[in-house]
């Protein structure tokens, strides 16, 4: 039992750590700093007059670090992020459950902990047997810790107290936060009917892109209201504008040499030493699609590859080997297995072994230090001076927030836009590196949090403006095949005397995807409210217009009602839970009073 406690000892630091609200370091009660009301030397930020240190700020990253080492890896900047939010979110409920006075006695916790111990416990594999938890096993582990001491015995069972206290106080928070949640009959009677009733339609569609281009004409009015109408969409965080110069990682005409001379070797050990072809392409092609087959290329006829490529591969024998073939994806050997007339086209088997241009360590020297050398000059004249001296483009990379990845250059630049954030226009930063290559940055300006003014979106509130327009255009085709139908001639009929096609759905619910169509929108809707025999108004959605009318309304089956009731009365509950707790949360982090200094320590996020 022991042995088995020790083997799952971090596994069950970790679960008992993020056992409420996904938190990533602390428990209730737990503290952060010692003090509180002002700034210290070493505060990353204080929350309601609660001070977080730093000290204990890096632990939390170390622990993070360390708690999904299987998943993909993660920067620094995002586990910044990742413990800054959790902090923050645990310090926050904390607080409030001490400003409703939610208490619980050791006595209740141990109790609870000693028999009706957290999911998180219950599902480890020390306390379970043929897949369930038996608590014969926990109690037997609780017994024999007071005969054994043994400290993970002991670190463990505080642990398992730690957890089921917050599990408790989670409870009893979520009571009070939810006692007036509740799910009426009418909710539940309109989500059946949502679920359960289905239509069939037939419709006609006439497409946006059909209504020329020159017949639509929009004024600043409808851009501007648009504009308006769209303001909640456009809506973006703090940001900053930023501007580089790239130093791309590229190969010199020494470094493609050294490939070529590289290759001719590979040749060597092929044609005159032996070596067999495709062992040697899966052992180093850098072509990450037909190494694993041995270079295999597969029959292909002239067109398929570069010319280059081409022009060797169609010159080859069978079973012969090319001397190196020069592409832009690097330098290539060729073999050629089979030459095959296929339909009067001759068409080629062949294999290829493939190496890369890469700079070599002196060429990315020199790369960096050109780098250098620039961001020092840009420090003395200026950026865009320093670029027009040394007749380098300046890469306008728009506005960037925080957390976000300068635009075209990757992963590993938050920590410059970070920087940036509590920095001056005319900012220069460091030399950076990214996969391809160095770069240097500057920063333009910032902006606080609002909404993008009209002339950065112009382009794309006048898109949506025009699309309407064409869609409503499109539209007037069908006003006179639905004048028809409601006149009394059959719908197909009114839609072919007007040269569209009836088209018919498949049978589709109130919030399903429709197909051909999309999803639930004004499409459904009408669908939905049709009468046998009308046809709907014309119905402008996506990148055209609609007319649509009932084939066929199967109800929803009430008999169903009362074996889906309870299902659905939980799953609404639910539901309405985590709205509730979503708000009074969003509520609870816009009236806290939070001050942020990770940037006093961290660039990177």
């Amino acid at each position: 039992m022991m042995t088995k406690l020790r083997e799952s000892t971090a596994i069950i630091m970790w679960i008992v750590i993020l056992a409420f609200v996904g938190l990533i370091v602390v428990e209730w009660g737990a503290d952060y700093s010692g003090t509180s009301g002002s700034k210290g030397a070493d505060t990353v930020g204080i929350i309601n007059g609660e001070e977080i240190s730093l000290r204990v700020f890096q632990q939390a990253m170390q622990n993070a670090g360390r708690q999904k080492s299987t998943d993909e890896p993660r920067d620094n900047g995002t586990i910044i992020r990742e413990v800054w939010d959790a902090m923050l979110g645990e310090i926050l409920l904390r607080q409030e459950v001490d400003r409703l006075g939610i208490q619980l006695s050791d006595e209740e916790v141990a109790y609870f902990a000693r028999n009706a111990p957290p999911e998180a416990v219950q599902a480890l594999p020390t306390f379970q047997r043929d897949g369930e938890f038996d608590p014969t096993l926990y109690q037997q582990f609780l017994t024999d810790r007071n005969t054994y001491s043994d400290e993970n015995a002991s670190v463990f069972i505080l642990q398992v107290e730690a957890m089921t206290r917050n599990y408790l106080v989670n409870q009893r928070l979520q009571s009070l936060l939810l006692e007036t949640v509740r799910v009426t009959p009418v909710e539940v009677q309109q989500f059946f009917n949502d679920a359960n009733e289905k239509v069939v339609v037939d419709y006609a569609f006439v497409a946006a892109a059909t209504v020329p281009e020159d017949e639509v004409s929009i004024s600043e009015e409808e851009i501007v209201a648009k504009y308006d109408e769209m303001a909640a969409d456009l809506h973006h965080p703090a940001q900053v504008h930023v501007s580089a110069v790239v130093f791309p990682r590229v190969a010199s005409a020494a470094d493609s040499a050294a490939v070529a001379e590289e290759v001719l070797r590979l040749r060597g050990e092929i044609v005159d030493a032996g070596a067999d072809f495709a062992e040697m392409a899966a052992a180093v092609s850098e072509d990450e699609t037909s190494a694993p087959n041995g270079g295999d290329l597969g029959t292909f006829g002239r067109g398929a590859m570069v010319p280059a490529f081409e022009e060797v591969a169609f010159s080859l024998s069978p079973g012969t080997v090319s001397q190196p073939v020069q592409t832009r994806f690097g330098w290539h050997l060729i073999k050629v297995d089979e030459v095959l007339e296929e339909e009067g086209e001759t068409k080629v088997s062949a294999r290829h072994i493939l190496l890369k241009y890469r700079p070599s360590p002196e060429t990315d020297d020199e790369l960096l230090e050109s780098a250098e050398a620039f961001q020092a000059l840009a420090l003395e004249r200026g950026f865009d001076a320093a670029a027009e001296i040394e007749q380098i483009q300046v890469r306008d990379l728009g506005y960037v927030a925080k957390g976000q990845e300068l635009r075209g250059l990757g992963a590993g630049t938050q920590s410059i836009i970070g920087r940036f954030f509590e920095s001056e226009a005319g900012e220069v930063s460091p030399v950076g590196s990214v996969e391809g290559g160095y770069y240097v940055a500057t920063l333009i300006d910032r902006r606080l949090e609002g909404t993008a003014p009209l002339d950065e979106v112009r382009a794309q509130v006048e898109f949506i403006v025009r699309n309407d327009k064409r869609s409503a255009l499109a539209g007037q085709a069908l006003e006179a095949v639905r004048s028809k139908v409601a006149a009394g001639s059959a719908f197909a009929t009114a839609v072919i005397e007007a040269g569209l096609e009836v088209q018919r759905s498949a049978a589709f619910g109130r919030l399903e995807f429709v197909p051909g169509v999309g999803r639930a929108g004004a499409f459904s809707a009408a669908a939905f409210a049709l009468q046998p025999g009308q046809p709907s108004d014309v119905v402008v959605q996506g990148n055209g217009a609609y007319v649509l009318s009932l084939v066929e309304r199967t109800p929803a089956d009430e008999t169903q009602l009362v074996q889906q009731q309870e299902a659905i009365e939980a799953q609404l509950l639910d539901m309405h839970r985590r709205e509730a707790l979503q708000s009074w949360y969003a509520q609870l982090y816009e009236s806290a009073q939070i001050e942020d200094y990770r940037h006093d320590f961290f660039y990177s996020f």
